[in-house]
């Protein structure tokens, strides 16, 4: 619905605003005063808000004079701001009884208001090339709404919350990989969560996020897989020798079998869908992926339960000039945005420092600087494997991190390196 701006309705938003202390603070983190279309009117704002500030309530007509007068200067001619508080004192006769259609237009008009805004901070940044910044002003921009969720009440939603823990404990959780895993997470993990793989390079990260794509579809769930080091192709081929037990170098001889199987597959789990998209290494940041998630809802009706990102280092962050360190905590910052704002698990990987292949055990002191990225996360693995592991086709999966389970404990798995598939094991070695 498209709201006319003009004069009379940015004084019926000044009128509400200091008519009523609920509605101000409704508004409050939506309008700024440089909404405003002209001065008098932003200044009035800003007076309404300062007081709030100041004194937790809404001034009277004569204490917000005296609050314009303090930002202003006490010898500024205040005579046409009691012209003007008389015009929005005016309004009260098509304000009042219709808060709610006044919200409308106020999230309406500041909507457009940052957008405005946004473009035009932007013109500066393009000259200089800082398009991250860009990026990021546009979608503060295109986040601004009303949100009607204002949390949970604690005593009044007791039955509410356990009945969703059911559901939860019904199919909502994601499995992981390993049963071991899973049991210790009652089930797996849920939605609105961020978990990661941390490995040395060639230790399996994307191996694990693969087996990991193939245990939510055997959950009937919607994986969304996005490669930034492989192509869609490659990625596929792991898919396929995975759900089909088909080892990879001869897929290219086994298209029959292989198309059997993978029917057969879907027959048993005919509501997992899986889509793969490639972006190009280092070009891609949290905006693109979020465009991607649109793009996908709107053409193939597909929204994923579970999105799989390969890997880290490999997206870029939405603001420039950052450090290295603080550029990888601000993506698993971005990341975990992500999964709340889409309401499903992400899962991605991430690379140790130069000691991480040399110890027996990964733990958070192989993070060094990036540790960063291990505090955003609710969950963290990392894969260990000596060179005799390697050899013999074992490896340790070490829970860092969880915050719904138990941790810092370790779990024997096996590869096969033909099919690459990945399977608990019995214990064959504990030790830290």
């Amino acid at each position: 619905m498209k709201y006319d701006f003009s004069d009379d309705v940015q004084r019926g938003i000044l009128f509400l605003a200091k008519y009523s202390r609920d509605f101000y603070l409704q508004i409050s983190s939506l309008v700024r005063p440089e909404y405003f279309e002209y001065p008098i009117h932003s200044n009035i704002y800003q007076a309404i808000s300062k007081y709030y500030e100041d004194y937790k309530d809404i001034p009277k007509d004569l204490h917000l004079l005296e609050c314009v007068k303090d930002f202003k200067g006490s010898k500024e001619d205040l005579s046409d701001y009691d012209d003007e508080l008389y015009k929005v004192n005016s309004m009260d006769a098509s304000c009042i009884g219709h808060s709610e259609f006044f919200l409308d237009i106020i999230e309406n008009f500041a909507q457009k208001s940052a957008m405005r805004e946004a473009i035009t901070s932007s013109i500066g940044l393009l000259k200089d090339d800082r398009m991250g910044e860009i990026e990021e002003l546009v979608r503060e921009a295109l986040c601004i709404n009303r949100n009607v969720d204002l949390g949970q009440s604690y005593f009044s939603e007791v039955l509410a919350r356990f009945e969703r823990s059911l559901d939860d404990n019904r199919g909502n959780r994601h499995p992981t990989v390993f049963d071991t895993l899973s049991r210790e997470l009652e089930g797996g993990l849920g939605n609105k969560e961020l978990a990661m793989v941390v490995a040395p390079p060639g230790v399996g990260k994307s191996l694990y996020l693969v087996n990991q794509g193939v245990a939510a579809l055997m959950q009937n769930k919607k994986v969304l897989y996005i490669s930034l080091e492989m192509s869609e192709d490659r990625i596929a081929a792991r898919f396929d020798s995975v759900m089909t037990l088909i080892p990879q170098k001869k897929l290219k001889d086994s298209l029959g079998l292989l198309q059997k199987r993978l029917q057969l597959f879907g027959e048993k789990f005919p509501n997992g869908q899986l889509m793969i998209k490639e972006f190009p290494t280092g070009l891609a940041n949290i905006n693109d992926i979020r465009s991607l998630l649109v793009q996908l809802q709107n053409y193939e009706d597909f929204k994923p339960d579970v999105i799989l990102i390969d890997y880290l280092e490999l997206l870029r962050p939405t603001r420039d000039g950052l450090a290295e360190y603080q550029a990888q905590q601000r993506i698993s910052e971005e990341l975990r945005g992500l999964a709340v704002e889409c309401d499903v698990l992400l899962w991605t990987a991430t690379q140790t420092n130069r000691q991480g292949r040399s110890v027996k055990l990964i733990t958070d002191a192989e993070l060094a600087d990036a540790y960063g990225k291990i505090r955003t996360c609710d969950y963290a693995i990392s894969l260990n494997q000596t060179e005799e592991e390697f050899d013999d086709g074992h490896m340790r999966c070490y829970v860092m991190k969880s915050r719904n389970g138990k941790q810092r404990f370790v779990v024997p798995v096996s590869i096969d390196y033909s099919t690459l598939t990945l399977s608990e094991t019995d214990p064959y070695d504990s030790e830290e």
